[in-house]
């Protein structure tokens, strides 16, 4: 007979692998790494990369990653609540989904202070970097590349 924790790792392992598959479906053309040194397009996505762009990318990506890590605590989350709901009073099967719940929220606490640090860092280095800009907001930063553009180099 089949303990009921083996009977809940197929459907855990379905929805971890559902989340995973949307998250990491191709995104738009459009919707490049880099906001640079393209073949083809407008005059600011054709202008040479800077270190500007490089810490717009490295944004990007840090922002992708936080999607797909909320994601993740949010499944792991979900199948730990239907574990304590399916385990009937089992006391060994209700620590681990009270030990699954909190192991998911402190990972998803450490990752939204790695991420506040790193974009105060990248606010903070935005002073001395030309041409990035930062929103009033703090958590938008671009490139301003018209000097680039309009000159052709």
């Amino acid at each position: 007979m089949m303990h009921l924790s083996q009977k809940l790792r197929i459907p855990v392992s379905a929805i971890l692998l559902f989340v995973t598959v949307v998250a990491c479906l191709p995104s738009p053309v459009d919707a490049a790494l880099v906001p640079c040194g393209r073949s083809s397009g407008t005059a600011a996505e054709m202008a040479p990369c800077t270190v500007c762009h490089i810490i717009v990318g490295a944004k990007t990506v840090i922002d992708w990653g936080m999607g797909i890590m909320t994601y993740v605590a949010l499944a792991v989350i979900v199948a730990m609540a239907i574990m304590y709901i399916v385990s009937a009073g089992d006391q060994t099967m209700m620590g681990r989904a009270k030990e699954g719940i909190k192991a998911s929220l402190v990972g998803f606490a450490i990752m939204l202070l790695a991420w506040l640090m790193v974009n105060v860092t990248i606010n903070l280095l935005s002073a001395t970097i030309d041409g990035l800009t930062v929103s009033s907001s703090g958590f938008t930063f671009s490139c301003d590349t018209s000097s680039n553009a309009s000159t052709g180099s």
